[in-house]
C-alpha cells in the first residue's frame, strides 16, 4: 500500500468514527424529548463528521510541527 492510499485510510477512519459517535450522542440526546430521534441522529453525526474532520487536522499538524 503506497503513502496516499493510508492517508486515504486514515481519513476514512477518522470519519467514520466521528459520524458514529455523533449519531450516537444525538441518538442518545433524543431521549430527552426535544427533537425526534431521526433528526437528533443525522445532526449528531452531521456535527460528528465536523468534528472528526477537525480532529484529523490539527492531529496532522501536531505530527508535521514534531518532525
Amino acid at each position: 500500500m503506497d503513502q496516499d492510499a493510508r492517508n486515504f485510510m486514515r481519513w476514512i477512519d477518522a470519519l467514520a468514527k466521528g459520524i458514529i459517535a455523533g449519531a450516537a450522542v444525538g441518538y442518545l440526546f433524543s431521549f430527552t424529548g426535544m427533537m425526534p430521534a431521526a433528526k437528533a441522529v443525522v445532526l449528531g453525526g452531521m456535527a460528528g463528521c465536523l468534528a472528526s474532520i477537525t480532529f484529523k487536522n490539527r492531529q496532522d499538524d501536531k505530527r508535521d510541527a514534531d518532525k
